[in-house]
């Protein structure tokens, strides 16, 4: 059985990659491939993982290669928050030790007190540091994810990520024919898995927050099968240092400084 796995980044695409191949038992993979072309797609037992950042038009022409094919989204509010903490990893070699202790410590603050300091100063305050523009990036994914699911979305099957952390595998097995468990990344992959839970942003946003993000997903939410009603903010609680501070930690601890 050839399985195509296609989503953003921060999406649950690797840990699905890990429950599908092991359902399969022991398929060919071909991880992030940049380019997908027919003579990839030649193993009779496969499954590929594909980014949606690098999908190409004419890569609609291979669908129909894919016995299976499923695409993974996740709530934009959550994976943004995972984006940011995340990009530690991808911007490492630009910070100094210096620049690593003053983000680490800018992140101590918004852990010890979600509701003092704005997901948008976060995103501000790592812009100043690494010039990296993720709000301009958080747009581009929500129109990529809404053209892609517009055009070739009733080619798979939409699994959402908060199912698949959850363990809500029965339509997703239905689907697939096999029976799936929860992915085990480990070894180089382990970098991506921080909390797997859902519902992360009720914390770290604040008021000001839903006004920025609101109508940006309006739209999305409402095409992938999300509540754009849903804008309910947790009562202030301190975030968990495992999950935020010691996370970011251990990723530039992957990338040290030269």
């Amino acid at each position: 059985m050839r399985v195509l796995i296609v989503g953003e980044g921060k999406s649950g695409t690797t840990a699905l990659l890990r429950s599908v191949s092991s359902a399969i038992g022991e398929p060919n993979e071909l991880f992030e491939p940049v380019k997908m072309t027919e003579g990839d797609l030649e193993p009779p037992s496969l499954v590929v993982k594909k980014l949606l950042l690098n999908w190409k038009a004419n890569e609609n022409d291979l669908l129909g290669r894919f016995d299976k094919r499923i695409f993974i989204v996740r709530d934009p509010r959550d994976r943004f928050v995972s984006h940011l903490l995340y990009d530690a990893y991808n911007k490492a070699d630009l910070l100094n030790q210096s620049q690593r202790e003053h983000w680490l410590s800018v992140l101590a603050r918004k852990t010890r007190n979600p509701a003092g300091m704005p997901f948008v100063r976060l995103i501000n305050a790592w812009w100043r540091l690494t010039r990296s523009d993720l709000m301009s990036h958080y747009v581009r994914s929500l129109d990529r994810s809404t053209g892609f699911n517009r055009r070739v979305g009733s080619e798979f099957f939409t699994l959402l990520y908060e199912d698949y952390v959850e363990g809500n595998f029965d339509a997703v097995n239905q689907y697939l024919g096999v029976d799936l468990a929860p992915g085990v990344v480990k070894d180089s992959e382990a970098r991506v898995s921080r909390s797997n839970t859902h519902g992360e942003w009720r914390r770290w946003f604040t008021d000001i927050d839903v006004e920025v993000f609101r109508p940006m997903t309006h739209e999305w939410q409402r095409l992938h099968g999300y509540d754009h009603r849903d804008w309910a903010l947790l009562e202030p609680a301190p975030l968990d240092p495992a999950t935020t501070v010691d996370y970011v930690s251990s990723l530039f601890a992957r990338r040290p400084v030269e």
